[in-house]
């Protein structure tokens, strides 16, 4: 990220897990920087949080609904374009204008060789909310119903590279964690 030296006002390039020195010898810390631009804590939610949102016979349905219907507060929720792509456009075009879509290029080769001794091997769509925690340092967890992502080794790979406690859970954990309020019967049926 590019940012300017308040001391020095010179513009230089600053990365995520390195000692950012400036020419004038003032230390400069990422974090700072990044949480001029993000003032929020941004949760990462898997595909399947998505599709049970939207399946109205789904028991998992109302603490879904909770976290994809959540307003602006000190959190945000966020996906891959990966996962937008595996559960299709009729879903993203239900999703609010709030709810962030990370774009992640390329997945690197050796988050691709990461390997379980189960059967169920890690999707591109998986692993591309690896790699967006990895890249954005204000994302703090992944929300899945899927019990292999623990497998992957997820919550261990990104707290190593970003040296943070990196939380890892279900809608339901996650809504009864933050508090999230869950609409009644009758507010679901007014609200659509």
């Amino acid at each position: 990220m590019k940012v300017t030296c308040p001391h020095c006002k010179r513009r230089m390039r600053i990365f995520r897990n390195r000692k950012n020195l400036c020419a004038c010898g003032e230390l400069l810390n990422y974090r700072h920087f990044l949480h001029e631009k993000i003032a929020y804590d941004v949760y990462l939610v898997d595909a399947n949080i998505l599709i049970y949102a939207f399946d109205s016979r789904s028991t998992r349905r109302k603490y879904c609904q909770a976290i994809v219907a959540m307003q602006a507060s000190s959190l945000s929720i966020a996906t891959t374009r990966q996962i937008i792509e595996e559960v299709g456009s009729a879903i993203e075009q239900q999703l609010s204008e709030m709810f962030l879509i990370y774009n992640v290029s390329a997945i690197p080769g050796d988050l691709k060789e990461i390997k379980t001794n189960f059967l169920k091997q890690p999707s591109i769509a998986d692993l591309s909310l690896v790699q967006a925690a990895y890249e954005h340092p204000e994302v703090r967890g992944i929300i899945t119903y899927d019990k292999d992502f623990a497998r992957i080794a997820t919550a261990g790979l990104v707290e190593q590279k970003a040296s943070m406690k990196f939380w890892l859970g279900n809608a339901k954990e996650f809504v009864e964690r933050h508090r999230i309020r869950i609409p009644e019967k009758g507010e679901e049926e007014e609200n659509g």
